[in-house]
């Protein structure tokens, strides 16, 4: 049986989320995805949500009067908010611990019964990279690279492959090759270059050069094929990058979505 998944509403602290950024020497502005990813994990360690996305209060989003210095989330999870709140509560830094308004905090258990057929309105921040298998003159063999790019690598001399419909293929082919859904209408609503920080493994944690990678938002209609596969596909989430706000899921019906 697959396991439950919760949907989680949490607003965090910006101007804590930076001062626990600044203790583990995380440059925050750089890369707020990361950021977020560093401030759940001190909330919450191993129990921390898999996948989140900024709904309110990121970069260029309008901020609501009284609630300038808060970021809102919606994230999936495998824990219930109380589970997650008595995790900070026993082992959470104080500091983290206060990150979250916790007045404000909500979830609610995602459903179980989707039907095969069933048609679904979605939105989806994601990262549609690819790895190479083969050096070229760009790249060595295993980079990870935007997909437009390796589109275009591949024919040099020949027609310039149009951007969106290389990422909206590259939607479609992500979330067919789970089984648990097909793709019936996509379009691309933003598209941007992002800066990611990464930082190395090991005792010192040292932040390492910073990787520049598609940012494209997409919305659309998808059909479920398989139930079981699709709630794992929601929590599991599409493409790279996924504990960092890219690859989560968000439904709506059918009927409000706007392609």
């Amino acid at each position: 049986m697959t396991d439950a998944l919760h949907l989680l509403r949490l607003d965090l602290d910006l101007p804590r989320l930076f001062s626990l950024c600044q203790r583990q020497r995380l440059p925050a502005a750089d890369d707020l995805g990361y950021a977020i990813h560093c401030g759940l994990a001190a909330a919450f360690g191993d129990a921390a949500p898999s996948l989140f996305a900024v709904t309110h209060g990121g970069p260029g989003a309008p901020r609501r009067p009284g609630r300038e210095r808060m970021l809102e989330l919606l994230a999936y999870g495998s824990r219930p908010l109380d589970e997650l709140r008595a995790q900070a509560e026993a082992y959470a830094d104080p500091e983290a611990y206060r990150l979250v308004d916790w007045e404000r905090a909500a979830d609610k258990p995602m459903p179980r019964a989707w039907r095969p057929g069933q048609r679904l309105g979605f939105q989806v921040q994601a990262c549609p990279t690819v790895r190479l298998s083969k050096a070229s003159p760009h790249a060595r063999a295993g980079a990870e690279v935007d997909v437009f790019l390796a589109a275009a690598w591949r024919d040099p001399d020949g027609p310039k492959p149009e951007r969106e419909a290389v990422y909206r293929d590259w939607l479609s082919a992500a979330l067919a090759r789970t089984g648990g859904c097909r793709v019936q209408e996509v379009a691309v609503d933003r598209f941007d270059l992002q800066t990611l920080l990464r930082r190395t493994q090991g005792p010192e944690r040292r932040t390492r050069a910073r990787l520049r990678k598609p940012d494209v938002t997409f919305r659309g209609v998808l059909e479920v094929v398989e139930p079981g596969a699709f709630m794992g596909l929601l929590g599991r989430g599409v493409g790279r990058h996924r504990a960092f706000g890219f690859g989560m899921l968000l439904l709506r019906p059918h009927r409000e979505a706007p392609c």
